[in-house]
């Protein structure tokens, strides 16, 4: 089995990342204790779902993959019945016909 490949994070990705907690640190300063406690909880369940999404785009990666794999062999082997349907025939060897003997004619007296 390959190993496994880790995903690039994009930095629009990292952006975004970075803006919410950045807002949630914030909100943070604004609430009372038992507030700070629910977006403590928010945060986990964001971090839960980031990790579903990520296991569901490799999965969705792993199947494309198969996919295109199958269709690239479908599509060799679509190839060569074509190529075989537009040879010219070959000509088949004629092999040489042997000669009939003459019957045997007895004189009849």
């Amino acid at each position: 089995m390959a190993a496994k490949k880790k995903r690039k994070t994009t930095k629009a990705r990292k952006t975004a990342r970075k803006a919410f907690d950045d807002n949630l640190k914030a909100l943070e300063k604004q609430l009372s204790p038992s507030g700070v406690k629910r977006i403590r909880e928010l945060r986990k369940v964001v971090k839960d779902l980031e990790k579903q999404i990520d296991k569901v785009r490799a999965d969705a990666e792993k199947r494309m993959q198969k996919a295109e794999m199958q269709i690239r062999k479908d599509a060799v082997k679509v190839l060569r019945r074509l190529e075989r349907l537009i040879e010219p025939p070959v000509a088949p060897k004629r092999k040489a016909k042997k000669k009939a003997k003459a019957p045997v004619v007895t004189p009849v007296s």
